[in-house]
């Protein structure tokens, strides 16, 4: 290799002198590439978590859910993320039970899947399946991604019953959104060339997918985005003929180097490593043959068994072409100065010049150039300078349109171009982060609305719990009176036995009626306690749901305060001009620790009504085993009585038997009342602390009313 390494004299020569004019940038070349890897992986790494920790929720709240309101379920889920195009359940058959696309109910699905579920079956584990074609993900269409093919993701969450898997909860999403989610076009510092890509490094599910196979679509796929030839119409080489793919990137490309027909060596070196930074001259020959540079880093999708790789380069050629200001302007300073000397010499070879006129032609040539080099040099500078500045202050006074960008046409290659690119990515960055918080206050508004309508119906089957008991009271001490009236005529029948059989006889019969009086109400009373019973349960399972609802919101709470805390990252990487995003970061931190502490208050309501209502339903039992007790002495009253109708000789000793009996409903009786007023005490509290969830509530909905608030003051792309 000589002195433009693997480049050949016509190509290398001017690429070597920018890169020797460009020096001094390297290590600022050498950030820019390590903070794009970093930024790329991380938004990859916490885009699969949020979609994980979706389908954890939706795992918890699907056995609840009933067979025909399954599908129901399942369109609701679907409109409430924005990459998933299909939500369908398999059964260990891989039989496809309920789906969001109608046409796959009841199928089996295909090979690749069944592989899939099977490996998700097996591990008890959420399962990240992909890139893989499946030509269902084209006829399904796309949702947030304007390029759309066969490419597919499927998250696999495992549905646990009984510490056993019972369902998988699929979540197909196009591979195409983790293109968008890595090219970000209006956040590219290299317009002409920067790409990222990912690509396979160790393939441990699927060992026929090579080392350095595409997993994602290239930036150069389509005419869109590319200065000049594209993969679509052919890419071409010098002398290795032309590169050009069918229908994607992924699985289509092998990044190699057409000369060796071998891995390109940032893709080889970053398999090896984990990870390769190269930014030096000559760079290294890509598949298209063009001197590229940048960072490759490797890393592991949540869920996923194999090892990815991305690199984030630019072609050599824009990184380094870059030219100072300065030297601009020297070099036009140098050009005027020249002439003006060139015009004093030729003027002083003019004879009998007058000096006035000397000064006069001098005073002119000064002026015209200055009105030259003001119009030419310094006004496009100080226009593109005064237009960075207007975006920025309106951003940063607290609003501003997060859609604009500045026009490319003034993002010339020099420091101003530099500086422009960074303010695009910045307003780019913050527009992706303030669309994140936007849809989390909105998720946060709709799971806090659904926590006040259920907190309401709580509050409703307490209230109606509290009816329940007090009839149930009444009942008992109604019960009450009349064990006490029968045991006065069971004492009257005793004195009156000697001498009054035919009177004893009618007290019987009046204390028959008596005692079916109280059969009577004990049967109202045992339905009123499995009417209790049945509420008391209800309203434990309602108190799990608003649970579950408080854990959501605390969580999204966390994700908005992570989506701050990148926002204040991302404006203090850009100094003075994201001072205005520090300001909303930093409040948008302290909205979210409030709903934190408001979510907090509501959980800690929330374990006293559990604890309550544990005592409610632990009281109702009591009583319904004490009322039990209760039916079985009135059927022994009852025994007795017919006894004693029809045996008049032993009725003294049958008197006695009874009067215990009943004394014993009596005192049964007061155990019940004093055990329906306990539980009566118990539903009260329940129900005010029922009422301080929604009155929390309240307050945490004014808290999410006013980040919203805050957002709304800028304009953002679609979310």
């Amino acid at each position: 290799m000589g002195m433009f390494g693997w480049l050949d004299v016509k190509e290398g020569l001017p690429l070597w002198w920018s890169y020797r004019l460009n020096r001094s940038t390297k290590e600022s070349v050498e950030e820019v590439f390590e903070g794009i890897a970093r930024t790329r992986m991380t938004l990859l790494t916490e885009w699969a978590e949020e979609q994980w920790y979706f389908l954890e929720k939706m795992a918890q709240e699907y056995p609840y859910i009933s067979s025909d309101e399954t599908n129901t379920y399942l369109m609701k889920k679907l409109q409430k993320n924005r990459y998933i195009t299909e939500l369908f359940i398999l059964d260990e058959t891989c039989e496809i039970n309920d789906s969001t696309y109608g046409r796959r109910i009841g199928i089996q699905s295909g090979e690749e899947i069944r592989k899939a579920a099977a490996e998700a079956f097996s591990r008890k584990k959420p399962f990240l399946f992909g890139p893989y074609t499946d030509s269902d993900t084209g006829k399904i269409g796309p949702r947030s991604s304007q390029f759309h093919d066969d490419v597919t993701l499927l998250f696999l969450q495992p549905v646990m019953g009984d510490g056993d898997i019972k369902q998988l909860i699929a979540a197909r999403i196009p591979n195409d959104v983790l293109g968008d989610l890595i090219q970000r076009e209006a956040g590219h510092i290299f317009p002409d060339s920067g790409d990222n890509y990912l690509f396979m490094a160790k393939s441990n599910f699927n060992p026929s997918i090579s080392p350095g196979t595409a997993l994602s679509r290239s930036r150069f796929e389509d005419r869109t985005f590319t200065y000049g030839e594209n993969l679509k119409d052919g890419v071409h080489t010098k002398h290795w003929g032309s590169v050009q793919i069918q229908n994607h990137t992924e699985f289509e490309i092998r990044f190699t180097d057409p000369a060796t027909n071998e891995l390109h060596p940032g893709v080889v070196n970053t398999i090896r490593n984990g990870s390769n930074l190269f930014v030096e001259f000559p760079g290294y020959s890509d598949y298209r043959h063009i001197p590229v540079i940048g960072k490759g880093v490797t890393f592991q999708m949540p869920g996923s068994l194999d090892v990815w790789g991305m690199m984030c380069e630019g072609d050599l050629e824009e990184v380094y072409r870059k030219r100072s200001i300065g030297w601009r302007l020297i070099k036009q300073f140098m050009f005027f100065l020249f002439i003006g000397i060139v015009l004093q010499q030729s003027l002083t070879m003019i004879p009998l010049m007058p000096v006035w006129l000397d000064i006069i032609i001098g005073l002119a040539y000064g002026a015209g150039a200055s009105a030259i080099f003001y119009k030419k040099s310094l006004k496009p500078i100080m226009e593109r300078l005064r237009k960075m500045t207007d975006i920025t202050r309106e951003i940063a006074e607290g609003g501003g349109d997060l859609t604009s960008r500045l026009d490319s046409e003034l993002l010339f290659h020099d420091e101003t171009g530099a500086l422009g690119r960074w303010v695009n990515n910045l307003i780019d960055s913050q527009d992706e982060l303030m669309g994140k918080v936007k849809v989390a206050a909105l998720d946060v508004e709709e799971t806090n609305q659904s926590l006040r309508e259920k907190a309401g119906f709580a509050e409703s089957d307490s209230i109606l719990v509290i009816e329940q008991m007090n009839e149930m009271l009444e009942a008992i001490q109604q019960q009450v009176k009349d064990a006490k009236q029968a045991m006065r005529q069971v004492d009257q029948v005793s004195s009156t036995l000697s001498s009054l059989e035919q009177q004893s006889q009618d007290q019987i019969e009046h204390a028959q009626n008596e005692v079916a009086g109280i059969n009577d109400k004990m049967d109202v009373i045992v339905n009123k306690v499995k009417e209790a019973m049945t509420i008391t349960d209800q309203f434990k399972e309602l108190s799990g749901s608003i649970s579950s609802i408080v854990g959501t919101i605390n969580e999204i709470a966390y994700q908005t305060n992570l989506l701050a805390l990148n926002a204040a990252i991302e404006a203090a990487r850009a100094g003075e001009y994201g001072r205005g995003f520090g300001v909303v970061a930093l409040e948008i931190r302290k909205l979210a620790d409030q709903t934190t502490n408001a979510t907090k208050e509501i959980s800690d309501t929330l374990d006293q009504i559990e604890h309550s209502s544990a005592r409610v339903r632990s009281a109702i039992g009591d009583s319904s085993q004490e009322v039990a007790s209760g039916v079985d002495v009135v059927h022994n009253v009852q025994n007795v009585l017919v006894s004693m109708a029809q045996t008049s000789d032993s009725q003294p000793d049958v008197t006695d038997q009874m009067k215990d009996i009943i004394g014993n409903i009596a005192v049964i009786n007061e155990q019940n009342a004093r055990t329906v007023e306990q539980v009566d005490g118990s539903t009260g509290k329940m129900v005010e602390l029922i009422k301080e969830v929604r009155f929390d509530s309240e307050q945490s909905s004014l808290v999410v009313e006013a980040l919203r608030r805050t957002i709304d003051k800028f304009t953002l792309s679609k979310v």
